[in-house]
C-alpha cells in the first residue's frame, strides 16, 4: 500500500513539475526563423502566424530573416537552434528535401526536425487557354506529339516534370519567365500549349476567364475550378501528394512539457479570426494541418520526388 501512494506521489509530483514547466514558457520573447527575405511568401505567412501568437502571448514572437541557398541556411539556423521552445521556423518543403535527395550535404535531418503543423498546401493544376481543344491530360496524350508547357522557377519546372513522367505525356517546357503570372501569360498569348502553376495563382491570374482547367493536382474541392477532374479519379493519385507546404518546425530536443505548451501556442494560432480573415481577404491559400498530417505528407512528398530525381534533374 505503501509503495503504490509512493509511486501516485511521484506522479504527481512529475506531472507538477511537467506543468510547471510548461508554465514557465515562454521565457522572454520568442524568435521564429524564416527561411528567406521580406515580403515574400514564406515571409508574409510567418508574420501573420507570429501575430496571431501573440495574441495569446504576453511577449513578442519576433521574426528573423535568414537568406541564402534557397532556404537552406535558414533550416540549418533553426535545426541548430538552443532546444529550449525560444525558436521555431517556418520550413519550405519540398525545397529542404530536394537537396538531400541528390546526394548533397546538409547540416539539418529533415526526419528529426520536430513537426508543429503546417498554414498552407499550395498545390498545383494543369490549364490552357480558354479556347484550346485540349480538355483533358487524356486530350493530350492522343494528340500524339509533344506538349508545350510555360513554367516559371525551379519548383514549377520541377512540378511539370513530374506531371510529365507520371501521366506518360512528352512535353516541352518554355522557361525564363520573371513569375508565375508571366508564365500563364505565355500561354494566354500562345507561347506554348498548357502551364501547370499553384491553384492560388492560376485562380487570381483567371479572374477574367482566360485560362481553361484540365487536371486539378489535389484531392481538395477546389470552388474556383468545380467541374475539373481530379487527380486521383484520373488515376494519377500520386500528384496530389505534390505541392510547396508553409510547415513549421521546432529543433530536435526541446523537452515535452515545453514541446507541448509550444504546440498549444501554435494551434491556437491556426484557429484565430485574425488568421481566417487573412486568408478571406487577401486570396491567400490557407489549409491548417497538423504535425502528424505534415509528417506523414513530407515523408510521401519525399517518396515522389525521390523516385523522379532523375526526371526533376533533366537526365
Amino acid at each position: 500500500m505503501k509503495r503504490a501512494l509512493g509511486l501516485a506521489a511521484a506522479a504527481a509530483m512529475a506531472l507538477a513539475a511537467g506543468q510547471a514547466a510548461a508554465q514557465d514558457w515562454p521565457k522572454g520573447d520568442v524568435q521564429l526563423i524564416i527561411p528567406s527575405g521580406p515580403g515574400g511568401g514564406f515571409d508574409t505567412y510567418a508574420r501573420v502566424l507570429a501575430r496571431a501568437m501573440e495574441e495569446d502571448l504576453d511577449v513578442k514572437v519576433v521574426p528573423q530573416n535568414v537568406t541564402g541557398g534557397g532556404g537552406l541556411r535558414g533550416a540549418t539556423v533553426a535545426y541548430q537552434a538552443k532546444p529550449d521552445g525560444q525558436t521555431f521556423a517556418v520550413f519550405n518543403v519540398p525545397g529542404i528535401i530536394e537537396p538531400v535527395i541528390n546526394g548533397e550535404s546538409v547540416a539539418y535531418d529533415v526526419s528529426e526536425i520536430d513537426w508543429l503543423g503546417a498554414m498552407a498546401f499550395n498545390q498545383y493544376v494543369v490549364v490552357v487557354g480558354k479556347d484550346s481543344p485540349y480538355d483533358t491530360i487524356e486530350d493530350m496524350k492522343a494528340a500524339g506529339e509533344p506538349i508545350t508547357f510555360t513554367a516559371y522557377g525551379s519548383s514549377g519546372v520541377a512540378a511539370n516534370r513530374i506531371l510529365c513522367a507520371e501521366v506518360g505525356l512528352e512535353c516541352e517546357i518554355i522557361t525564363g519567365y520573371p513569375s508565375n503570372s508571366e508564365a500563364l501569360l505565355g500561354v494566354v498569348r500562345g507561347d506554348a500549349i498548357a502551364s501547370v502553376p499553384p491553384i492560388s495563382t492560376a485562380t487570381a491570374f483567371n479572374a477574367k476567364g482566360d485560362l481553361k482547367a484540365i487536371l486539378l493536382m489535389t484531392e481538395r474541392e477546389t470552388p474556383e475550378f468545380p467541374d475539373t477532374e481530379k487527380a486521383a479519379d484520373a488515376g494519377y493519385a500520386n500528384l496530389a501528394n505534390l505541392g510547396l507546404i508553409r510547415a513549421f518546425g521546432l529543433p530536435p530536443g526541446v523537452p515535452a512539457e515545453t514541446r507541448a505548451a509550444v504546440q498549444a501556442a501554435f494551434d491556437k494560432a491556426l484557429e484565430a479570426e485574425s488568421v481566417k480573415t487573412w486568408a478571406e481577404d487577401t486570396g491567400s491559400a490557407f489549409e491548417a494541418m497538423s504535425g502528424d498530417e505534415l509528417s506523414a505528407l513530407i515523408e510521401s512528398q519525399t517518396e515522389l520526388l525521390t523516385r523522379y530525381k532523375d526526371v526533376i534533374a533533366g537526365n
